[in-house]
């Protein structure tokens, strides 16, 4: 196949990532163009991450997000002779590390599939806030297009009087439920890797499958992306993920420092001290919040190597008994001047509950808040 892939990249500090090289590196061994899209006005740095590879570069506000970028390299860079001239185009963001394996074995593995479009994931049926709802659709963030798409004059349309979407929100319904949508109604075959894989995903609605179980795709589906969002230490999945960055570290080539710097750049800038630099800082630390979040937090410090004295909970009579010896109720914990305490609540008025609770012993500097990074 003679193939074009749209990269598109986002960051608010201007910065190319080293991941990201990697990733188009990878890319560029694959396909016959790439294209990136920086949806900023400039490169502050990491210009090498993209000059090796891309054919060409194009810097543009951030208008429409990815869809709009897309959008624009349809219209603006191609036009639809252009786009018409490659038998499959890959609409790619940044969303995602790797590849953990080939891309080229991939490729090789969805040309056999018959399938008019495809992508990485399927999300299952839900229904957003507004009460409507949605249809199980292939995933935005890697999907491919195949000639017969291309050439479609509805498709061309679609994507013609399609308006800049002005939210994020907005953008999944527009472009990425929008053209499942259409391609769905004009007939096309939509295809997934992970349903070429024999495990039983049993989503329910809403449920996300990159968000659920990040280990299971790049281990059992062969899926070659870790997606950054199941890296949230709010991501009820974060264990697999946790499990994810273990089995890359132990069965894959990828250089899971490229993960880590990122991840520990981006959670850095959004927070006064980042979570290591808080660790480091602190003799002792104790992790507030016994639920999912905080055994996200307690998963991360095992992967990590480090250790934390007790999860602080408000109330000892609410907790399972198996769970006791973990914790100690906050009003008897011996916390000393040189102690740290991670929050760890997902509940927004728990949270500014437990600060309040907190700041009347402690002071703002030993309280760290991990809803403010990725992990």
């Amino acid at each position: 196949m003679r193939r074009l892939c749209i990269y598109v990249t986002y960051d608010p500090e201007n910065m190319i990532d080293d991941y990201i090289g990697y990733t188009l590196q990878e890319m560029r061994k694959t396909v016959d163009s790439l294209i990136v899209v920086c949806n900023y006005k400039c490169i502050v740095s990491g210009r090498e991450n993209i000059q090796p590879y891309a054919n060409k570069i194009f810097c543009r506000e951030n208008a429409g997000f990815d869809a709009g970028a897309y959008q624009d390299v349809f219209f603006r860079y191609l036009g639809w002779d252009g786009v018409c001239g490659y038998d499959e185009i890959l609409l790619v963001n940044d969303s995602f590390y790797g590849p953990l394996y080939s891309f080229e074995k991939l490729f090789r593995r969805m040309e056999e599939v018959n399938a008019d479009y495809w992508g990485m994931t399927r999300c299952p049926e839900g229904e957003l806030a507004d009460g409507s709802t949605y249809k199980p659709h292939i995933q935005s963030y890697f999907l491919a297009l195949r000639k017969n798409v291309l050439i479609n004059k509805e498709f061309q349309e679609y994507w013609e009087n399609m308006e800049y979407p002005i939210s994020f929100m907005q953008t999944v319904i527009t472009f990425e439920i929008g053209v499942n949508k259409l391609l769905q109604q004009l007939g096309f075959v939509g295809s997934a890797v992970m349903d070429l894989c024999p495990v039983q995903w049993n989503l329910k609605k809403n449920e996300n499958p990159y968000l659920l179980y990040p280990l299971e795709l790049i281990r059992d589906a062969d899926i070659p992306v870790l997606k950054r969002k199941s890296l949230s230490m709010s991501n009820k999945g974060f264990e697999s993920a946790i499990k994810a960055l273990r089995f890359i570290k132990d069965e894959c080539s990828y250089d899971v420092s490229l993960i880590e710097n990122h991840l520990r750049r981006i959670g850095e800038g959004k927070n006064v001290m980042g979570i290591e630099a808080f660790y480091a800082s602190h003799s002792r630390i104790f992790i507030y919040g016994a639920g999912f979040y905080g055994k996200n937090v307690a998963e991360y410090f095992a992967y990590k190597g480090w250790t934390f004295e007790k999860f602080l909970v408000t109330d000892m009579a609410g907790q399972p008994e198996n769970d006791i010896s973990d914790c100690i109720a906050f009003d008897g914990a011996d916390i000393a001047e040189d102690d740290g305490i991670i929050i760890a609540v997902g509940n927004k008025k728990g949270f500014r509950e437990i600060v309040r609770l907190v700041k009347k012993r402690c002071r703002k500097e030993q309280i760290f808040n991990p809803e403010d990074i990725i992990w």
